[in-house]
């Protein structure tokens, strides 16, 4: 905007406020507002005609707080913004006119949208991006729980502290760093789609680092564990073998052996698809895992083929069938496995199986094999799965005693 056109913009923000001012208007015995033309819609002077001077002192109040920006008394900051906006080649009266309309709405949807709402849209989001049923599970439940905790309140008021004061209500540890990662998502997908004016989370950290799990088996108790599901082996002393865990055999072989993950080989969902039996390449030594059943990970193509070690083709074999090597669901599996625990008197700890695999085989494979073999990263094997051994004593783990 130009010098002339400025000075023309002050002039109007300064009107005298007098052109304004009720005044008698003795021959039609009324009061009687003069509205100046550069302050009306016309372009033109108009009168205005009240029967008392509250009415007409009304008027100019509602024309104050509504109508033309002369009359509003305008801050230097004010006059700056607008003439800021005005300088836009795309400006246009009604285009400020809507853009604050539309601030109004959203602010008014805001006060109105609970926690609680967003939550559910959120996860219908997930459903409808065609998330991993494990991510739909993890996700829904932690959302749930924030609901229960601050869902009844609008999403407008939600303010970074009633977030950390939610996630300081959760003990620490990675329970709690898996939940900010959950909220993490949701507030900044809400304010990519203007759910929010601003993410309350936006400048927060995690108050906790992901939970390192390296506990692993020893060599002598996986290979008790295979005898026993092999039926070889009475769970304990003063009991019988018994071939009532022999479904499980090819999970511990191949999670073990393969460090193939519980999701590869376990459906969390009926249809889920895993690790099939037509999937072992028996002529090759190889056991493949497709793109669709490896865990969905950022990688452009996580297939991966992974070594079929002697011993545990020598196991497979026998039991080879066609579809799924594990044609059970989850709940049914958990179940099993927490018996089999308590029959033999043995605690295995979440994971082992994969960290046994993984710090085994270390110390005679290179950490580059190692972390196809497991679809991972070579720092994230490294960093989670690996305790370091002596080299070479991981053979005995791959070739178990039956």
């Amino acid at each position: 905007m130009g010098h002339l056109g400025l000075v023309f913009w002050l002039h109007l923000a300064t009107i005298d406020r007098k052109s304004v001012t009720p005044r008698f208007y003795p021959f039609r015995n009324c009061w009687r507002v003069r509205v100046p033309a550069a302050e009306s819609e016309t372009g033109k002077a108009v009168p205005k005609y009240f029967k008392t001077e509250e009415a007409a002192k009304l008027f100019i109040q509602e024309h104050y707080r509504t109508g033309s920006v002369q009359l509003a008394e305008l801050s230097v900051q004010e006059r700056h913004v607008l003439g800021l906006i005005r300088q836009s080649q795309d400006y246009t009266p009604d285009s400020l006119l809507d853009a604050w309309r539309d601030h109004q709405a959203r602010q008014k949807t805001q006060r109105s949208f609970t926690i609680a709402q967003l939550c559910e849209a959120f996860y219908a989001r997930q459903v409808k991006e065609k998330r991993s049923q494990r991510t739909l599970n993890d996700d829904r439940w932690r959302l749930n729980k924030f609901s229960a905790a601050i869902g009844s309140s609008a999403v407008g008021d939600c303010t970074p502290a009633d977030v950390a004061r939610y996630l300081e209500s959760i003990p620490p540890g990675t329970n709690r760093r898996s939940h900010f990662k959950t909220l993490k998502k949701l507030w900044r997908w809400a304010y990519q789609l203007a759910h929010v004016e601003a993410d309350p989370m936006s400048r927060m950290k995690p108050a906790d680092h992901w939970g390192i799990n390296a506990e692993h088996l020893t060599p002598a108790v996986y290979a008790r564990l295979l005898r026993v599901v092999s039926g070889k082996e009475p769970p304990a002393e003063n009991q019988e073998p018994t071939t009532k865990f022999r479904f499980l055999l090819p999970y511990f072989v191949l999670a073990g052996m393969a460090g193939i993950r519980n999701c590869e080989l376990i459906r969390y969902s009926a249809g889920e698809p895993v690790l099939e039996w037509s999937n072992i390449l028996w002529r090759k030594n190889l056991i493949f895992v497709p793109h669709d059943i490896a865990k969905e990970t950022r990688a452009r193509d996580r297939k991966r083929y992974i070594p079929l070690e002697t011993a545990a083709g020598q196991i497979l074999r026998p039991l080879a069938s066609t579809g799924a090597v594990m044609p059970i669901s989850r709940s049914h599996f958990n179940r099993s496995r927490r018996k089999l625990a308590a029959a033999m008197r043995v605690r295995l700890p979440e994971n082992c199986f994969r960290n046994s695999y993984a710090t085994y085989a270390l110390t005679f494979r290179s950490l580059g094999d190692v972390a196809k073999a497991m679809g991972d990263a070579e720092a994230t094997v490294k960093r989670y799965y690996i305790e370091t051994l002596e080299p070479g004593v991981g053979h005995e783990w791959f070739a178990p005693n039956l």
